[in-house]
């Protein structure tokens, strides 16, 4: 992913609770920070993973039980470094304990005296609360004086706008010249020059003249940002962020530039062909792709009546061929996805590629039982014969293939390269998924041996798949 958004402040709100007997409460709370990808593709929600606390005060056996798989990770690894009292009640018992993840970037306000809190306590039921939330290090500078937020006067020749990223630079000139970079790729385009001058003269207006050159979390390590530079009237004006901490007005100029000049396009080739894996890091404009899509994928409950009540259907569809509800099952958080299934939407609709629903949901590690109930076809295949259980065991989650095996799914079928989903387990194993993003993601990278995947779980989703008939074709090596 090209983007790498950090949302500051994050409020992480863990929620513990006991299989058996009270609560104790770890006597530190390990740092936590955002995954760059999660943030990237604005994953939010819950995670809850189950443990086992040590008598010498530790934990053990650490599990993901449900939950956005791109939070899972972070969250083992903190409850791996608790430590409890030694000999704590309840040591030797399994746990609990939620991690209720929430992205909330600031309207304004950006106050750089504030200061991190955490807050524990026993809510009356057995349960603890902890509440932690990072406020401090927002910070920005270069601010402009009066003079200079003044409107720059009317468009001239040779006025642009640019807009540049970690790994990615697009520029759109007056004249409807649009240039696209990536590393060393260079691609030109046009548009013309009504539309140019339209997307110059979003940045004329008060609200971007008004922004500070540089927006910043003091100390963020892990994050990335963007910029944009702009001239009008021969006047120009740059603005850089780090840590999505800038007002929401950068984000909107920011998007008017990538739908202007198609960034879409550019970086993921023609949408017809465009694989559903990347539905669930799909935030760039992108033709046909209209409001109530993204408030599908985000479960923005608000903007979904909004898009419907401007004219937004349920049964659009962009330039992929994805509808509303495809990008509801395709995201890691809360979606839409109910709302649109008791309108009664189809549930069978296929991409410009074949795939379904049900196959963007399997993307994100999950075998949802809503659309097998609503009638998804568990079997469908897509265009090069892939099904949704040959994308859903990359992430080797025995509970989740379970699900779809006894919804009937044939773990026999193989996809047009002759290859099986115990195929597309080995290889998402050994750090090398057959099916991923076009920007490779940190799960599948630097393994030197065949051990991506949690070891246990692999050996249980690799038997359940035998069993179900599934056999290998051929070997895979580390990545």
């Amino acid at each position: 992913m090209a983007r790498l958004w950090a949302g500051v402040p994050l409020a992480l709100f863990a929620l513990f609770s006991a299989c058996h007997g009270q609560t104790v409460i770890p006597e530190r709370l390990p740092e936590l920070k955002y995954p760059p990808i999660a943030r990237a593709a604005r994953v939010q929600g819950d995670v809850v993973v189950s443990f086992l606390q040590t008598p010498a005060g530790g934990t053990a056996d650490v599990r993901p039980i449900s939950g956005p798989p791109l939070l899972q990770d972070i969250v083992v690894e903190n409850v791996k470094a608790w430590r409890f009292a030694a000999m704590a009640k309840g040591a030797g018992q399994v746990r609990q304990v939620t991690f209720h993840f929430r992205l909330d970037p600031p309207e304004g306000g950006y106050d750089s005296d504030g200061q991190p809190a955490t807050k524990v306590e026993l809510d009356g039921s057995g349960d603890v609360q902890v509440l932690s939330i990072l406020t401090t290090g927002l910070e920005r500078s270069e601010c402009p004086s009066a003079l200079e937020r003044a409107l720059p006067s009317a468009m001239t020749s040779g006025d642009f706008v640019e807009l540049e990223r970690w790994n990615e630079d697009v520029r759109v000139d007056s004249d409807g010249s649009v240039t696209w970079k990536h590393w060393k790729t260079v691609r030109t385009g046009r548009i013309t020059p009504t539309e140019a001058k339209s997307l110059l003269e979003q940045f004329r207006t008060p609200s971007v003249w008004n922004l500070c050159g540089n927006y910043y979390q003091a100390g963020l390590m892990d994050g990335d940002g963007s910029s944009f530079k702009v001239r009008i009237g021969g006047r120009e004006k740059s603005v850089s962020e780090y840590g999505d901490v800038a007002p929401p007005v950068f984000r909107k100029v920011e998007l008017a530039v990538d739908a202007a000049a198609n960034t879409h396009q550019w970086r993921h080739g023609d949408p017809r062909t465009e694989s559903i894996v990347e539905i669930s890091y799909e935030y760039l404009p992108k033709p046909g792709k209209t409001k109530l899509m993204d408030a599908a994928h985000s479960g923005d409950k608000e903007e979904f009546q909004s898009a419907l009540a401007t004219g937004d259907k349920l049964t659009d569809v962009d330039a992929s061929g994805w509808t509303p509800l495809m990008y509801a099952a395709g995201s890691y958080g809360n979606s839409m996805e109910s709302a649109l299934l008791k309108a009664g939407v189809n549930v069978s609709a296929r991409s410009k590629r074949g795939e379904t629903s049900l196959m963007a949901s399997a993307v994100t590690g999950m075998a949802d039982e809503d659309l097998l109930k609503a009638g998804a076809d568990v079997n469908a295949v897509n265009k090069v014969g892939m099904t949704a259980l040959m994308l859903l065991v990359q992430r080797g989650d025995p509970d989740e293939i379970k699900i779809l095996l006894k919804a009937g799914a044939d773990a026999r079928l193989k996809d047009a390269s002759g290859r099986t989903a115990l195929d597309y387990l080995n290889a998402a194993n050994c750090g090398r998924p057959i099916v991923q993003p076009k920007d490779p993601q940190w799960w599948t990278l630097g393994y030197s041996r065949c051990n991506a995947l949690d070891g246990d779980d692999y050996q249980k989703s690799k038997q359940l798949l035998i069993g179900a008939g599934a056999r290998v074709t051929r070997a895979y090596a580390p990545k």
